[in-house]
This record gives structure tokens, C-alpha cells and sequence, in this order.
């Protein structure tokens, strides 16, 4: 069974009435990062299509044992629902995939999405969100909370991000986008994007650093707080540690590695350099009270001793 069938199967029993009776194992499954990004990508599609209806009522002891084997009782039923989960699910990423490619195969943290082209989209506070890929452009909507964007660079389609009013562009690029006020904000990290009120011309062009709210009068640059950040800098609000390492292995030739695939999940808040990977390395584990072994190749991050004994 596949990691996305196996999110289905316990999508829909953890939504039917044994949920409770599954809940350990369902939390045993879910604690492997790549099982519980799959079950998370798997929760935002059903969004996109319709939720399971209620758990029926509690019945009798009597009711339960006359429709315990018989056509429609409990166990057919929680068969059927998830077997029509699955299909729903199936047939829309089937009808979608011709005109939206979606997420590219590969490892995914929690809350950390790649897509086919490249991209790679951190969801923060509850964010979710919906590609609509073209061959002319590629074009996000961002539904709720925060999201962070490293945008891979395709000079034949541009890529836009949609969040409420507001429509930003880029080519090559990470940037920020918080939904979360009545005006969405738009803070640049590195390149260049174009901040402009949907369905108008007039845009403003950001520089590192820089921040833009889009009011229902169009953009507004906002006052800069600190001096524009540097292309090595990250600015994280609880980022997972493998967003971060995945970002700094790109810079640096020595890589950093995690003994421990479970340490991704681990979220981070602040300001970190990338330029130097043992700095970087040293900070993080400070950070996150992690132990750091340096190696002729690489620089390891592990749990310390007495955690990795308990």
C-alpha cells in the first residue's frame, strides 16, 4: 500500500465512529514526518471536495448486534465511506492533474509542500494551499495563515501567488505571505516580486527587506523596522529544522545531516545565518538542545545522550 493509501485508510477511520479504539496506532503510524506529511496533504484535499458526514448515533447493544453483519451495519458502512473517500480524492487529482501538476514525488516535512517545478512552500499558522499550473504561468492561491515560498526559476512562467486581494509576482525568489489581517502583508527575503491589488495594473516592486500590505486602495510599502536582510539570513517563525538545513546545505559545500529523521519536524523561531554551516550547526542545536558531531564530510545533528536513552 502506498504512503497516500494508507493516509486515505486512516483519514477515514479516524473520522468514523472507532476512531477513539485507533487513536495509538493512528499516533504510532503518524509520528514518521513523511506519514504525517502525507496524511496532512491528504486532509487538504478532502477540504477542496466535501467532509465525511457525522458518526451516526449511539445505539443499543441489541441494535448493534442485530446490524453487526448485515448489509449497511457499521463495519459496511465505514467500508463504503472509505472506499468513496478514496475514489472522490482520486478522480479529482486525476481530473486536476492534466491542468495542475501537483506536488512532486520525494520526501515532504510536516507543513512543507514541493512542487513539480521545483518549488517549495512552508505552511505556517494553519495555511493551506491551491495550485493552478498552466503553461503560461504558475499561479498559487494561499487560503489562511502564513506561508514562505523559495521559487524555482522559470523565465516562461511566471509564478504568482494569490492571498485574498492581493496578487504577488516573482522569477526566482523567497518571500512571505501572511493572510492572517484583514490586509495581507508581503515581506521579501531575497530577489525581487511585484506586489499589486488583484485584477490591476499598478504595482510596487519590493526589495529585500522590504515589506507591502494590499488595502482595498491598492498596495502599500510598509516602514522598514530593520536594514534590509542579507541572502544568507533566514527569518524563521516556527520553520521546521529540515526547512532550514534543506535551505543552508544549499549554500554551503560542507552539508549538515540529521541522525535522526523525526529531528525535521522540530520548529524554530529566529534569525540564522546560513553562510557558515558550522556556525549554523552549533546555533541550531543550542537552539533546539541538540548534540552536533562534526565529521570529515558532514556536520551531524543528534539528540544528546541521555534523550537518545530515554
Amino acid at each position: 500500500m502506498s504512503r497516500e493509501s494508507e493516509a486515505g485508510h486512516w483519514y477515514a477511520r479516524m473520522h468514523g465512529p472507532d476512531a477513539e479504539s485507533s487513536r495509538a496506532a493512528f499516533e504510532a503510524w503518524r509520528r514518521d514526518p513523511a506519514n504525517a506529511a502525507a496524511y496532512g496533504a491528504y486532509e487538504d484535499d478532502w477540504k477542496l471536495i466535501g467532509r465525511i458526514a457525522p458518526a451516526p448515533r449511539a445505539r443499543s447493544r441489541s441494535e448493534r448486534e442485530a446490524a453487526r453483519f448485515a448489509p449497511g451495519g457499521t463495519r459496511w458502512a465505514l467500508a463504503t465511506a472509505a472506499a468513496m473517500i478514496v475514489a472522490l480524492l482520486f478522480a479529482w487529482k486525476i481530473d486536476r492533474r492534466a491542468e495542475t501538476p501537483q506536488i512532486a514525488s520525494g520526501p515532504m516535512l510536516p507543513g512543507q509542500l514541493r512542487l513539480a517545478d521545483g518549488t517549495t512552500v512552508a505552511l505556517m499558522d494553519g495555511a493551506w494551499t491551491e495550485p493552478h499550473y498552466s503553461k503560461s504561468e504558475r499561479r498559487l492561491v494561499v487560503h489562511g495563515g502564513r506561508a514562505r515560498f523559495d521559487v524555482a526559476h522559470d523565465a516562461r512562467r511566471p509564478f504568482i501567488v494569490v492571498a485574498g486581494n492581493s496578487e504577488i509576482r516573482a522569477l526566482g525568489t523567497i518571500f512571505e505571505v501572511d493572510t492572517r489581517a484583514a490586509a495581507p502583508r508581503v515581506t521579501l527575503i531575497r530577489g525581487a516580486v511585484e506586489v499589486r491589488l488583484a485584477g490591476t495594473s499598478d504595482a510596487i516592486r519590493l526589495s529585500p527587506g522590504e515589506s507591502a500590505e494590499v488595502l482595498a486602495a491598492g498596495p502599500r510599502r510598509l516602514p522598514e523596522m530593520i536594514s534590509p536582510v542579507s541572502a544568507t539570513l533566514i527569518d524563521a517563525d516556527k520553520l521546521p529544522l529540515g526547512v532550514v538545513i534543506d535551505r543552508a546545505n544549499r549554500a554551503n559545500a560542507v552539508p549538515i545531516r540529521l541522525a535522526d529523521p523525526a529531528l525535521a519536524s522540530l520548529e524554530l523561531s529566529g534569525r540564522f545565518d546560513l553562510a557558515n554551516s558550522a556556525a549554523l550547526a552549533r546555533k541550531l542545536a543550542a537552539a533546539l538542545d541538540l548534540a552536533v558531531e562534526v565529521q570529515p564530510h558532514d556536520i551531524v545533528l543528534k539528540a544528546p545522550p541521555q534523550k537518545r536513552g530515554e
